[in-house]
């Protein structure tokens, strides 16, 4: 089998098949063979000319569905792809809101208890001063 040079089968080289001129040519340069006009292998020649004739056009329709698959389709995928993004973005911010308001119910739970311990330590000093206070007038009284 033979292989395709690089240049065969790029887009910018257009596609032409097989010429009478040339199938005449390849056959006396291979077979040593001279042939008219009117040889009978030469219907062959023009048989396949038709075909990939034919065969160009059926290449040609399917390029142009493809591209107009690829189109439709790759709005419709950005799209989707847009939208589950979007979805993604709306849960991730949901998720940190709820994580931030549960991280500030937190500290205002912690910030009340805080708050308890606090005036709970003032009532305490207050009683403690109240009491330092008494003990002083007591020894003032008791000291004089």
């Amino acid at each position: 089998m033979t292989e395709l040079a690089p240049e065969a089968v790029s887009d910018s080289a257009p596609f032409a098949p097989l010429s009478l001129q040339e199938a005449k040519d390849l056959i006396r340069k291979q077979a040593n063979l001279i042939i008219d006009e009117d040889d009978p292998i030469m219907l062959s020649v023009i048989l396949h000319q038709g075909f990939m004739a034919d065969y160009e056009k059926l290449l040609n329709k399917h390029k142009e569905a493809v591209a107009q698959f690829m189109k439709h389709n790759a709005a419709s995928w950005a799209t989707e792809v847009n939208e589950s993004l979007s979805a993604l973005q709306e849960e991730s911010v949901r998720a940190s809101l709820d994580n931030t308001l549960a991280a500030i119910s937190q500290k205002a739970t912690e910030n009340d208890r805080l708050a308890q311990r606090i005036r709970s330590h003032g009532r305490a000093l207050w009683l403690a001063t109240g009491l330092t206070w008494l003990a002083v007038i007591a020894l003032f009284f008791i000291f004089q």
